[in-house]
C-alpha cells in the first residue's frame, strides 16, 4: 500500500479567510437546498474507510516557561458495520514554531515517522451509537435533528460545532439527506459567524462556520465544502492571550482535516 505524507505546512499553520458578501445564513440555507438534490453513490465495499490529518498543539513547562511544538499525525481507518477494522496511525517529527521552541526541541530527540498499524476487533472502535444511548439515529428532518443535537449539545453554538464534527468523524460517510439537515440545522444557530473562504491544506475550496469565541480565547471554525455539504475539517485557533500558553494570537491549536473518504471490500485497499 502506498504511504501518505502529512501535507507540508511551511509555516502556514492557520487558514486565512476571504470575507464574502453574503451573510451565513443565506449561505448554509442555499448549501443545504443544493446538499438536498445531490444523489449519494452506490454502496460498495462493506468497510468504510477514511483518512485524517491533525496538527495538535502541544505545550510543555520547561525551567519554568512554556514551550510550545505542533505535532502532525495522519490516522487511516477501515471500519465494519460490528466496528472491527484496521487502524494506521502515523505520528510525523514536531514542527517547532512557538517562542519557546528551542528549548523544547533540545528537551525532546528528534524522531522519525512512527507508525502504528493494527487489527481492531469487533465493537472496538467507538460510536456514536454508544455514547448518544436514545438518540441515534439521526433523523434527516432538520427539526427532528436539531432537537437531538441540542439534546447532546446543550445548545451552545460552541458545543452544538463540535458535535457536528463528532458526527462525521465517527460516521465517516453521511448521505446527501443528513448533510442538508445539519446544514439546515446550522442556519438556525444564534451566535454563528460565517468566517468566509479558504483553501484547505489539500487544496480544496472550504467556507468557514466558526463560534463566538469562548472563555479560553479560542475560536472554533468548521470547513465546509461548497459544492457537497460535505465536512472537510476543522480549526481552533487561539484569538486572545491565554495565561503562560507560549502562543501569540491569532495562533493555531488544533487542525484536522478529512483528506479521503469511501467504502472498501476489505482492509488493504483505498477507495
Amino acid at each position: 500500500m502506498k504511504e501518505y505524507r502529512h501535507p507540508e505546512w511551511n509555516g502556514e499553520f492557520m487558514l486565512s479567510f476571504e470575507q464574502l458578501n453574503f451573510g451565513r445564513i443565506e449561505f448554509l440555507t442555499g448549501l443545504s437546498e443544493a446538499t438536498s438534490r445531490l444523489h449519494d453513490p452506490p454502496v460498495e465495499g462493506s468497510y468504510i474507510y477514511t483518512r485524517d490529518i491533525g496538527l495538535n498543539l502541544t505545550t510543555r513547562v520547561i525551567d519554568g516557561r512554556a514551550a510550545s511544538a505542533w505535532f502532525p499525525t495522519q490516522i487511516e481507518r477501515w471500519r465494519s458495520p460490528d466496528g472491527s477494522g484496521r487502524l494506521v496511525r502515523r505520528n510525523y517529527p514536531p514542527e517547532f514554531v512557538s517562542v519557546g521552541a528551542a528549548r523544547l526541541r533540545e528537551a525532546d530527540a528528534e524522531h522519525d515517522v512512527q507508525v502504528v498499524d493494527r487489527r481492531v476487533r469487533p465493537g472496538e472502535f467507538s460510536t456514536l451509537q454508544d455514547v448518544w444511548e436514545g438518540v441515534m439515529p439521526l433523523s434527516d428532518a432538520p427539526d427532528d435533528l436539531s432537537r437531538q443535537l441540542i439534546s447532546v449539545s446543550g445548545g451552545s453554538a460552541r458545543a452544538l460545532l463540535g458535535v457536528v464534527k463528532d458526527i462525521y468523524y465517527d460516521l465517516g460517510i453521511l448521505g446527501a439527506s443528513l448533510r442538508a439537515a445539519i446544514l439546515r440545522v446550522l442556519a438556525g444557530v444564534d451566535g454563528l459567524i460565517l468566517a468566509g473562504r479558504a483553501s484547505d491544506k489539500s487544496g480544496r475550496t472550504v467556507f468557514g462556520v466558526s463560534a463566538p469565541v469562548d472563555g479560553q480565547g479560542a475560536q472554533f471554525t468548521l470547513l465546509l465544502d461548497p459544492a457537497t455539504g460535505e465536512l472537510n475539517g476543522h480549526q481552533e485557533v487561539l484569538v486572545k492571550r491565554a495565561g503562560k500558553l507560549d502562543l501569540e494570537p491569532p495562533g493555531l491549536l488544533s487542525y484536522g482535516e478529512r483528506q479521503a473518504w469511501g467504502r472498501t471490500r476489505d482492509t488493504g485497499s483505498r477507495p
